[in-house]
């Protein structure tokens, strides 16, 4: 699952996210909870989280450059066995 936000901007747009709503393919939270860093599925405790995100921000790095490179090389891998 993933969350969105949007704006409407159009005088159409509302009954667009309705219609989506009704084919079951979205749900419109009436009262969402921004203040919540908690995704779908088991909770986790605090302490466990923060020491989550001090392990991924000690975690090693690499450049875009590199990351770019790394990802066109699994790209092809995926096409691959796509084809």
């Amino acid at each position: 699952m993933q969350t969105l936000t949007i704006e409407l901007t159009g005088t159409n747009s509302l009954k667009a996210i309705k219609d989506l709503e009704h084919k079951r393919l979205i749900r419109i939270v009436k009262d969402p909870d921004f203040n919540s860093y908690a995704l779908p599925g088991e909770e986790i405790s605090e302490e466990y989280f923060k020491k989550w995100v001090e392990y991924a921000e000690e975690s090693p790095t690499v450049s875009l450059t590199e990351a770019k490179q790394r990802w066109a090389a699994q790209k092809k891998k995926l096409q691959k066995l796509i084809r």
